[in-house]
């Protein structure tokens, strides 16, 4: 079985985070916490995507039967 555990991970607590800072900050340089919102995103479409491919490439007929 597949350890699909750090795209999980990154996708349901560490992208949303990210975010969550980014959108409901308090004081500092807006264009930080633009950033912040941004690196979140793509986190989640990142690992969203690796986490597809892998599960893809191990459910697949080929790489059953090796």
């Amino acid at each position: 079985m597949a350890d699909y555990s750090i795209y999980i991970f990154h996708i349901l607590f560490v992208g949303p985070l990210l975010a969550y800072i980014g959108l409901y900050h308090k004081t500092a340089p807006e264009m930080i916490w633009h950033l912040l919102v941004i690196m979140g995103i793509g986190i989640i479409f990142y690992h969203s995507w690796m986490l597809y491919k892998r599960y893809t490439l191990l459910n697949t007929k080929e790489f059953k039967l090796n």
